[in-house]
């Protein structure tokens, strides 16, 4: 059951963040993408703190390459794991989605 929540609500964060184009290249700084995962997710979770981040998997195509991360947070006394997927150009480095999804 939490397998198949967990794919509907990946699905839905897909397709509302489709075409979201964010002005952010890897390729001027120096920061890593596992940085720009918890940069990401803090704009969207702002009160939290991260308590740890790992990457889970990650998968290049010609063109475009895709990273996933697991960031556990804390917000008050609550703690919530968090999934956060880059898709990126694998050539210039610029960042084309960022999806940032609850764990169920």
């Amino acid at each position: 059951m939490k397998r198949w929540v967990f794919c509907i609500s990946f699905l839905l964060g897909f397709t509302l963040t489709q075409g979201f184009e964010l002005s952010h290249s890897l390729a001027a700084s120096s920061e890593s993408w596992e940085d720009v995962a918890v940069k990401e997710t803090k704009k969207r979770y702002p009160l939290s703190q991260v308590l740890f981040s790992q990457k889970i998997w990650d998968k290049s195509k010609k063109d475009i390459t895709v990273k996933q991360y697991r960031l556990t947070l804390r917000e008050g006394l609550q703690d919530f794991a968090v999934y956060t997927t880059i898709t990126y150009d694998s050539n210039s480095g610029k960042i084309k989605t960022v999806q940032v999804i609850p764990e169920a």
